[in-house]
């Protein structure tokens, strides 16, 4: 179930996150290149890993500044920058110290978080992280400059279409599922618009760590798939050989995403390095199989996602034939027309109280075709979009 989003400031930029959870220590997750935190919620894989970690912390998210629902910039974010984001949620949370659980990108800031703020670090947990982002013989596992040129070239050529091939490769056991690489491509371009992606993209060709990685004093653990071709194992065994209080795990698998693929054992080290007691997997496993989740509260709370009825079963908890019989026992309608009803009362209300114009409420209300809008809202109102907002947006 998706949060509250709150705001906070973080010098002059609004800083999105959201709470979850009431476990006995606090975990942040502080994720890669760009985020959304709204969008998270509608991946259930990644919704049911959040959530997961909630059984046994308390879980904070947030969109670090330029990206997501947090405020855009036109300007390169520093690392000072990245790090005043993370002390300002931690501030509007009330936590005094956490766990930085923090994914490729974010891995460099929450390294350099735990050696200038460490009496607010609990312990860095980093998936698929790196040292640096730029090759040289001494780190030869990071990208040339020629590599990067091209998936800068990528970001401006393909960001709008979503075409972009080298997305296979973050998820390679979901290349070919075409739902999830469209929320994947959807996922990215709500975290940040072309520019932004662009900026942000060159700005990470300049992070290096590698030479205060022997400062860092905070326990560590580092989980890396062997066959990551995104971020490589062997930057994970650097950075364990360079931080003396660390652990590396090596998982077999090729996803860099860390929700996707094998994710019991890598919440399992999770929960380990948190809390000190593995988990049990059978015990695990029923927990994740539990089909008590309130269908309303879930189609209530994601509606307005482009999600299809499969993932809105995943979401609670269910097969897609005991999602379909528990829906219309409680509904009395299919999951579709609930959905299309739900969505059209949502445009309805964008008529009467915004200024968007007919195709941005066509989206907004969660259709992806503009012609099967007008027609469904003609259906159901007995006029066209355009006709009802004139009709009674003039009285």
């Amino acid at each position: 179930m998706k949060p509250k989003t709150k705001y906070t400031k973080s010098g002059n930029f609004n800083i999105a996150y959201q709470v979850m959870g009431n476990g006995p220590v606090d975990i942040v997750y502080i994720p890669g290149w760009v985020s959304n935190i709204d969008m998270m919620w509608a991946e259930p894989r990644l919704a049911g890993f959040l959530t997961r970690l909630t059984l046994f912390s308390r879980l904070i998210v947030f969109d670090k500044r330029g990206t997501g629902l947090s405020d855009r910039s036109d300007e390169y974010s520093t690392m000072d920058g990245r790090m005043e984001d993370i002390n300002a949620v931690l501030d509007a949370t009330n936590s005094k110290k956490a766990f930085l659980f923090s994914h490729s990108e974010g891995g460099s800031v929450s390294l350099l978080f735990s050696i200038n703020y460490p009496q607010r670090t609990s312990g860095i947990i980093g998936f698929g992280i790196f040292a640096k982002r730029r090759y040289s013989q001494d780190y030869p596992w990071a990208p040339t400059d020629e590599v990067r040129e091209l998936s800068y070239r990528m970001i401006e050529d393909n960001w709008a279409y979503g075409y972009m091939n080298g997305l296979r490769t973050l998820a390679p056991s979901l290349a070919q599922d075409k739902g999830f690489m469209d929320w994947l491509a959807s996922y990215l371009r709500s975290g940040a618009s072309p520019g932004a992606a662009l900026n942000l993209q060159r700005q990470n060709t300049h992070i290096d760590v590698t030479k205060v990685l022997s400062d860092i004093k905070t326990p560590t653990l580092l989980l890396f798939r062997k066959g990551d071709k995104d971020i490589l194992v062997e930057e994970g065994r650097y950075l364990a050989e360079k931080i003396t209080n660390s652990k590396l795990v090596e998982f077999s698998g090729k996803d860099h995403l860390f929700w996707t693929g094998d994710t019991y054992s890598v919440l399992a080290e999770i929960e380990e390095f948190v809390t000190g007691m593995r988990p049990n997997k059978s015990e695990f496993l029923k927990i994740k199989q539990k089909t008590d989740i309130k269908i309303e509260t879930i189609m209530s709370e994601n509606y307005l996602y482009n999600l299809k009825v499969e993932e809105f079963a995943k979401l609670c908890g269910r097969s897609l034939t005991v999602f379909k019989r528990d829906f219309k026992k409680q509904f009395a309608t299919t999951p579709y027309r609930w959905l299309k009803s739900k969505r059209l009362d949502y445009a309805k209300t964008l008529l009467l109280e915004s200024d968007l114009n007919i195709n941005q409420v066509c989206y907004e209300s969660g259709f992806k075709n503009n012609s099967h809008f007008i027609q469904s809202f003609k259906e159901k109102f007995k006029s066209s979009p355009n006709q009802f907002k004139s009709k009674h947006r003039g009285k």
